[in-house]
C-alpha cells in the first residue's frame, strides 16, 4: 500500500491491492468517511489493466481520500462497495456499463444510458465507437433546406433572436 497527498490540499491518494480494496473501504468509513463522492475507472490498455478507484470525503475533518487499485483487463472484476455506501451500486451500475467492469456483490448491474447498445463497453480505449455507430445507425448530415437542417423555415436566425 502506498499512500500520497495533493499539496496545499486535505486530500490523500492511497493505492492499494485488488485484495485489500473493500477492506480498506470498511476502514474509511468506520474512521468518518460517510460520504461516497464517486467511483470510476481508467483504462490503461498498454498495461493490459484498469484503475479502479473512489473517492470518499469525511464532512468532520473536511478530508478527502482517494483510493485506487489495479485489475487485470482480461479478468474485469472486483469486490462492490454496495454494502457500505447506499449510493455505491448506481456509481459502480455506470462504470460496469460504460468499461464492463463487474463489481461482485452489486445487483443493479444493468443497463442504465445505454439500453439498445450491443457493442462493447464505449469507454474502453479498444472500442471504435465511431464504427460501432457507423455499423448500427443510419445517420446523416443535415442538408439545406432539410426540415431538420440548420436552416428551417421556423428556425432562421433573425426567428431565434
Amino acid at each position: 500500500m502506498t499512500a500520497g497527498a495533493n499539496a496545499g490540499r486535505d486530500v490523500g491518494r492511497i493505492e492499494v491491492s485488488k485484495e485489500d480494496y473493500l477492506g480498506v473501504a470498511k476502514r474509511l468509513k468506520e474512521k468518518g468517511f460517510q460520504r461516497l463522492l464517486t467511483v470510476s475507472a481508467v483504462d490503461w490498455i498498454e498495461e493490459g489493466t484498469y484503475e479502479v478507484y473512489f473517492v470518499v470525503h469525511s464532512l468532520d475533518e473536511n478530508r478527502y481520500v482517494e483510493v485506487t487499485t489495479y485489475i487485470r483487463r482480461d479478468d474485469p472484476r472486483i469486490a462492490s462497495l454496495s454494502g457500505i455506501w447506499l449510493n455505491a451500486p448506481m456509481h459502480e451500475r455506470e462504470v460496469w456499463e460504460l468499461f464492463g467492469i463487474d463489481f461482485d456483490g452489486n445487483a443493479m448491474l444493468r443497463p442504465l444510458f445505454l439500453e439498445d447498445w450491443i457493442g462493447p463497453p464505449p469507454f474502453r480505449k479498444d472500442c471504435n465507437w465511431r464504427e460501432y455507430v457507423k455499423k448500427n445507425f443510419t445517420l446523416s448530415a443535415p442538408q439545406e433546406g432539410d426540415e431538420h437542417g440548420p436552416n428551417r423555415p421556423d428556425q432562421s436566425p433573425e426567428s431565434r433572436s
